[in-house]
Protein backbone atom coordinates (compact mmCIF):
# COMPACT_ATOMS: atom_id res chain seq x y z
CA UNK A 1 0.00 0.00 0.00
CA UNK A 2 2.78 2.43 0.94
CA UNK A 3 4.75 1.95 -2.11
CA UNK A 4 1.67 3.22 -4.58
CA UNK A 5 1.91 6.51 -2.85
CA UNK A 6 5.69 6.80 -3.11
CA UNK A 7 5.90 5.42 -6.13
CA UNK A 8 3.32 8.54 -7.19
CA UNK A 9 4.74 10.99 -5.13
CA UNK A 10 8.54 9.77 -7.05
CA UNK A 11 6.73 10.31 -10.34
CA UNK A 12 5.73 14.21 -9.21
CA UNK A 13 9.03 14.55 -7.90
CA UNK A 14 10.87 13.85 -11.10
CA UNK A 15 8.94 16.34 -12.69
CA UNK A 16 8.70 19.00 -10.17
CA UNK A 17 12.25 18.42 -8.34
CA UNK A 18 12.50 22.30 -6.81
CA UNK A 19 8.99 22.53 -5.92
CA UNK A 20 8.97 19.21 -4.24
CA UNK A 21 12.71 19.73 -2.63
CA UNK A 22 11.67 23.61 -1.42
CA UNK A 23 7.80 21.65 0.07
CA UNK A 24 10.38 19.19 2.10
CA UNK A 25 12.66 21.85 2.92
CA UNK A 26 9.72 23.67 4.32
CA UNK A 27 8.38 21.22 6.04
CA UNK A 28 11.04 20.10 7.98
CA UNK A 29 11.40 23.97 9.13
CA UNK A 30 8.33 23.91 9.99
CA UNK A 31 8.08 20.29 12.19
CA UNK A 32 10.82 21.69 14.10
CA UNK A 33 9.47 25.11 14.59
CA UNK A 34 6.17 23.43 16.01
CA UNK A 35 7.91 20.83 18.16
CA UNK A 36 10.75 23.24 19.78
CA UNK A 37 8.54 26.33 20.09
CA UNK A 38 4.73 25.24 20.18
CA UNK A 39 5.29 22.37 22.23
CA UNK A 40 7.52 24.41 24.66
CA UNK A 41 4.84 26.70 25.24
CA UNK A 42 2.22 24.06 26.34
CA UNK A 43 4.96 22.84 28.55
CA UNK A 44 6.27 26.10 30.21
CA UNK A 45 2.66 27.74 30.44
CA UNK A 46 1.13 24.79 31.99
CA UNK A 47 -1.41 23.72 29.21
CA UNK A 48 0.33 20.08 29.51
CA UNK A 49 -2.43 17.87 28.66
CA UNK A 50 -4.96 21.04 28.61
CA UNK A 51 -7.38 18.81 26.57
CA UNK A 52 -6.83 15.54 27.69
CA UNK A 53 -7.66 16.66 31.43
CA UNK A 54 -11.08 17.76 30.76
CA UNK A 55 -12.05 14.21 29.14
CA UNK A 56 -10.32 12.61 31.78
CA UNK A 57 -12.42 14.16 34.93
CA UNK A 58 -15.52 13.78 32.63
CA UNK A 59 -14.55 10.13 32.57
CA UNK A 60 -14.65 10.26 36.28
CA UNK A 61 -17.53 11.99 36.90
CA UNK A 62 -17.00 15.70 36.78
CA UNK A 63 -19.02 16.10 34.10
CA UNK A 64 -20.07 19.60 33.51
CA UNK A 65 -21.31 21.81 31.38
CA UNK A 66 -21.13 25.25 33.35
CA UNK A 67 -17.61 25.93 31.55
CA UNK A 68 -17.23 27.95 28.87
CA UNK A 69 -15.35 27.05 25.87
CA UNK A 70 -11.82 27.92 26.33
CA UNK A 71 -11.83 27.80 30.15
CA UNK A 72 -9.77 25.18 31.67
CA UNK A 73 -11.22 21.83 31.78
CA UNK A 74 -14.22 23.35 29.91
CA UNK A 75 -15.96 19.42 28.45
CA UNK A 76 -18.13 19.98 24.92
CA UNK A 77 -18.99 16.71 24.07
CA UNK A 78 -21.90 14.51 24.76
CA UNK A 79 -22.23 12.18 27.67
CA UNK A 80 -21.78 9.81 25.20
CA UNK A 81 -17.72 10.17 24.92
CA UNK A 82 -17.65 10.49 28.90
CA UNK A 83 -18.60 6.95 29.78
CA UNK A 84 -16.37 5.61 26.45
CA UNK A 85 -13.64 7.58 28.44
CA UNK A 86 -14.53 6.49 31.78
CA UNK A 87 -12.64 3.27 31.84
CA UNK A 88 -9.36 4.62 30.93
CA UNK A 89 -10.35 7.58 33.51
CA UNK A 90 -10.40 5.06 36.06
CA UNK A 91 -6.32 5.50 36.07
CA UNK A 92 -4.41 8.18 37.70
CA UNK A 93 -4.41 11.23 35.40
CA UNK A 94 -0.12 10.77 34.60
CA UNK A 95 -1.24 7.47 33.53
CA UNK A 96 -4.08 8.34 32.00
CA UNK A 97 -2.32 11.11 29.82
CA UNK A 98 0.67 9.40 29.21
CA UNK A 99 -1.73 6.27 27.67
CA UNK A 100 -3.71 8.99 25.54
CA UNK A 101 -0.88 10.31 23.99
CA UNK A 102 0.35 6.71 23.26
CA UNK A 103 -3.40 5.80 21.83
CA UNK A 104 -3.20 9.10 19.58
CA UNK A 105 0.39 8.53 18.14
CA UNK A 106 -0.53 5.40 16.81
CA UNK A 107 -3.62 6.85 15.30
CA UNK A 108 -1.20 9.44 13.74
CA UNK A 109 1.64 6.75 12.62
CA UNK A 110 -1.30 4.46 11.32
CA UNK A 111 -2.27 7.65 9.22
CA UNK A 112 1.08 8.85 8.08
CA UNK A 113 2.06 5.53 7.27
CA UNK A 114 1.65 5.98 3.27
CA UNK A 115 4.18 8.55 3.08
CA UNK A 116 8.03 8.25 3.17
CA UNK A 117 9.75 8.74 5.52
CA UNK A 118 11.84 12.13 4.98
CA UNK A 119 7.70 13.12 5.05
CA UNK A 120 6.26 11.57 7.89
CA UNK A 121 8.97 12.75 10.51
CA UNK A 122 8.20 16.35 9.85
CA UNK A 123 4.37 16.11 9.43
CA UNK A 124 4.35 13.91 12.56
CA UNK A 125 6.22 16.54 14.32
CA UNK A 126 3.93 19.05 12.88
CA UNK A 127 1.37 17.13 15.25
CA UNK A 128 3.18 17.23 18.02
CA UNK A 129 1.64 20.29 20.38
CA UNK A 130 -1.76 18.25 19.87
CA UNK A 131 -0.37 15.39 21.11
CA UNK A 132 1.08 17.31 23.98
CA UNK A 133 -2.67 19.17 24.20
CA UNK A 134 -4.41 15.95 23.76
CA UNK A 135 -7.32 17.17 21.95
CA UNK A 136 -9.69 14.49 19.66
CA UNK A 137 -8.26 15.92 15.92
CA UNK A 138 -6.11 12.90 15.39
CA UNK A 139 -8.77 10.48 16.33
CA UNK A 140 -11.05 12.36 14.32
CA UNK A 141 -8.58 11.98 11.22
CA UNK A 142 -8.80 8.41 12.00
CA UNK A 143 -12.26 8.62 11.73
CA UNK A 144 -12.91 10.57 8.34
CA UNK A 145 -10.65 8.10 6.83
CA UNK A 146 -12.19 5.23 8.50
CA UNK A 147 -15.48 6.45 7.86
CA UNK A 148 -15.72 6.47 3.98
CA UNK A 149 -15.86 2.55 4.47
CA UNK A 150 -17.08 1.77 7.55
CA UNK A 151 -19.67 4.83 8.05
CA UNK A 152 -21.18 3.58 11.53
CA UNK A 153 -17.19 4.85 12.89
CA UNK A 154 -18.96 8.53 11.79
CA UNK A 155 -20.45 7.85 15.09
CA UNK A 156 -17.43 9.53 16.51
CA UNK A 157 -18.17 12.89 15.24
CA UNK A 158 -21.29 12.90 15.58
CA UNK A 159 -21.28 12.71 19.39
CA UNK A 160 -18.30 14.93 19.99
CA UNK A 161 -17.65 17.93 17.26
CA UNK A 162 -20.90 17.29 15.51
CA UNK A 163 -19.99 19.46 12.74
CA UNK A 164 -17.14 17.41 11.80
CA UNK A 165 -19.37 14.35 10.58
CA UNK A 166 -20.03 16.34 7.30
CA UNK A 167 -17.91 13.34 5.39
CA UNK A 168 -21.50 11.56 6.27
CA UNK A 169 -22.52 13.77 2.90
CA UNK A 170 -20.38 11.61 0.97
CA UNK A 171 -22.88 8.76 1.34
CA UNK A 172 -25.55 11.34 0.72
CA UNK A 173 -24.27 12.38 -2.32
CA UNK A 174 -23.48 8.78 -3.79
CA UNK A 175 -26.79 8.23 -2.43
CA UNK A 176 -25.67 4.84 -0.69
CA UNK A 177 -28.51 5.11 1.64
CA UNK A 178 -28.17 1.84 3.82
CA UNK A 179 -24.45 3.86 4.54
CA UNK A 180 -26.60 6.34 5.54
CA UNK A 181 -28.73 4.69 7.69
CA UNK A 182 -26.04 2.63 9.32
CA UNK A 183 -23.80 5.67 10.40
CA UNK A 184 -27.31 6.72 11.66
CA UNK A 185 -28.67 4.33 13.77
CA UNK A 186 -25.74 3.19 14.85
CA UNK A 187 -25.12 6.73 16.77
CA UNK A 188 -29.36 6.48 17.84
CA UNK A 189 -28.42 3.36 19.46
CA UNK A 190 -24.84 4.61 21.62
CA UNK A 191 -27.05 8.21 22.47
CA UNK A 192 -30.13 6.44 23.48
CA UNK A 193 -28.18 3.93 25.55
CA UNK A 194 -25.96 7.16 27.07
CA UNK A 195 -28.88 8.79 27.68
CA UNK A 196 -30.83 5.68 29.86
CA UNK A 197 -28.14 6.22 32.01
CA UNK A 198 -27.55 9.88 31.91
CA UNK A 199 -30.85 11.71 31.05
CA UNK A 200 -29.79 14.84 33.16
CA UNK A 201 -26.35 15.11 31.68
CA UNK A 202 -27.85 14.89 27.99
CA UNK A 203 -30.30 17.78 29.09
CA UNK A 204 -27.55 19.91 30.15
CA UNK A 205 -25.20 18.80 26.86
CA UNK A 206 -28.18 20.12 24.80
CA UNK A 207 -28.84 23.63 26.99
CA UNK A 208 -25.04 23.83 26.27
CA UNK A 209 -24.96 23.51 22.44
CA UNK A 210 -28.49 25.85 22.32
CA UNK A 211 -27.15 28.34 24.37
CA UNK A 212 -23.68 28.68 22.81
CA UNK A 213 -24.61 28.56 19.14
CA UNK A 214 -23.16 31.78 18.88
CA UNK A 215 -19.62 30.58 20.51
CA UNK A 216 -17.63 30.61 17.25
CA UNK A 217 -14.77 32.96 16.62
CA UNK A 218 -16.27 33.74 13.55
CA UNK A 219 -19.72 33.93 14.50
CA UNK A 220 -22.78 32.22 13.10
CA UNK A 221 -22.70 33.61 10.14
CA UNK A 222 -19.35 33.25 9.48
CA UNK A 223 -19.49 29.53 10.85
CA UNK A 224 -22.74 28.88 8.42
CA UNK A 225 -20.49 29.86 5.82
CA UNK A 226 -17.75 27.38 6.18
CA UNK A 227 -20.17 24.72 7.19
CA UNK A 228 -21.94 25.33 3.72
CA UNK A 229 -18.20 25.50 1.62
CA UNK A 230 -17.45 21.97 3.87
CA UNK A 231 -20.41 20.77 2.43
CA UNK A 232 -19.75 21.32 -1.11
CA UNK A 233 -16.58 20.11 -1.19
CA UNK A 234 -17.91 16.99 0.28
CA UNK A 235 -20.57 16.86 -2.47
CA UNK A 236 -17.88 17.46 -4.77
CA UNK A 237 -15.29 14.73 -4.39
CA UNK A 238 -18.42 11.93 -3.81
CA UNK A 239 -19.13 13.21 -7.42
CA UNK A 240 -15.23 12.97 -8.46
CA UNK A 241 -14.56 10.24 -5.95
CA UNK A 242 -12.10 12.12 -4.61
CA UNK A 243 -12.24 10.91 -1.15
CA UNK A 244 -8.91 13.26 0.51
CA UNK A 245 -11.65 16.45 0.28
CA UNK A 246 -13.00 15.04 3.28
CA UNK A 247 -10.34 16.19 5.48
CA UNK A 248 -10.48 20.09 4.28
CA UNK A 249 -14.13 19.84 4.25
CA UNK A 250 -13.82 18.39 8.27
CA UNK A 251 -11.04 21.37 8.87
CA UNK A 252 -13.24 24.11 7.76
CA UNK A 253 -16.62 22.67 9.65
CA UNK A 254 -15.34 22.49 12.88
CA UNK A 255 -17.06 24.68 15.30
CA UNK A 256 -13.38 26.72 15.81
CA UNK A 257 -12.00 27.40 12.89
CA UNK A 258 -8.17 27.89 13.77
CA UNK A 259 -4.52 26.33 13.45
CA UNK A 260 -4.73 23.08 15.66
CA UNK A 261 -7.73 21.96 13.72
CA UNK A 262 -5.37 21.78 11.05
CA UNK A 263 -4.50 18.43 12.62
CA UNK A 264 -7.04 16.95 10.87
CA UNK A 265 -5.10 16.97 7.35
CA UNK A 266 -3.17 14.67 8.84
CA UNK A 267 -5.78 12.44 7.18
CA UNK A 268 -5.01 13.20 3.71
CA UNK A 269 -2.14 10.46 3.18
CA UNK A 270 -4.49 7.55 3.57
CA UNK A 271 -7.78 9.32 2.08
CA UNK A 272 -5.40 9.29 -1.40
CA UNK A 273 -5.42 5.59 -1.05
CA UNK A 274 -9.40 5.41 -1.58
CA UNK A 275 -10.88 4.41 -4.81
CA UNK A 276 -14.22 3.08 -5.30
CA UNK A 277 -14.56 1.95 -1.42
CA UNK A 278 -10.91 0.30 -1.28
CA UNK A 279 -8.50 2.04 0.97
CA UNK A 280 -5.56 0.16 -0.20
CA UNK A 281 -5.30 1.41 -3.60
CA UNK A 282 -4.29 5.14 -4.93
CA UNK A 283 -6.88 7.28 -5.98
CA UNK A 284 -4.31 8.92 -8.94
CA UNK A 285 -3.99 9.29 -12.63
CA UNK A 286 -0.89 7.87 -14.11
CA UNK A 287 1.09 10.72 -15.66
CA UNK A 288 0.76 10.65 -19.40
CA UNK A 289 3.49 9.12 -21.31
CA UNK A 290 6.17 11.67 -23.15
Amino acid sequence: MTSHLATSADKFSERYPLFMRAALVLAWFVGFFMLAHKASISITTGRLGWDAHAYWLAGRGDLSYSRSPGEIDAYLYSPAFAAIVRPLAALDWPVFYAVWIILQSAALIWLLQPLRRRWCIPIFMMCVPELVNGNIFILLAASGVLGVTRPAVLTFPLLTKITASVGLLWFVARRQWRAVARALSVTALVAAMSYFLAPADWQAWLEFLFFHREGTPDGVVGFVARCLVACGLVVLGARKGWAWLVAPAMVIASPVFDFPVLTILAAVPRLLMHVDGDTNRLEMPEPATR
